[in-house]
């Protein structure tokens, strides 16, 4: 059972990607910088070390990948008002807008394939999308404990 849902998981992620795939090539981007600014609308003022400990990339590589996104016009750095050593980082409009296209484009094909599903399929890919969340909640939960041991 384990190896078809891998099967399946694996099938299903890989036909959702092309579409994404196709925006982000479109807009030159890597994933790890659409990581980076799906991460800034979410962590808003996020400083470098939060996001590369979120990313799991070394600083360095992190300075790196934003200063790309700061020529880009995708991403504006700022000192903290109350700590001048602390530099937080913010999506520009540019990149505010970039990041809503993406959203808007993957959120209008998941509907189109939702829109095939009944409403008692429905149910049972939330309550199986449910299960699989509670489960790598517990498992980063799991990690970050042996880390902090």
């Amino acid at each position: 059972m384990r190896e078809r849902a891998f099967h399946l998981f694996g099938r299903a992620m890989t036909r959702f990607d092309p579409g994404r795939v196709e925006a982000w090539v479109e807009l030159g981007l890597t994933m790890t910088q659409l990581r980076v600014l799906f991460l800034l609308r979410a962590e808003v003022g996020a400083s470098a070390g939060a996001m590369a400990e979120a990313l799991k990339v070394a600083p360095s590589t992190l300075t790196r990948i934003v200063d790309r996104l700061v020529r880009q016009g995708l991403v504006q750095r700022e000192t903290d008002d109350g700590d001048r050593r602390l530099v937080r980082h913010y999506l520009s409009a540019s990149g505010a807008s970039t990041v809503e296209e993406l959203a808007r484009r993957g959120r209008a094909r998941m509907d189109e394939v939702m829109d095939r599903l009944s409403a008692p399929q429905l149910e049972r890919l939330v309550s199986a999308l449910e299960d699989l969340t509670a489960a790598l909640d517990a498992q980063e939960a799991d990690e970050f404990s042996r880390v902090e041991a």
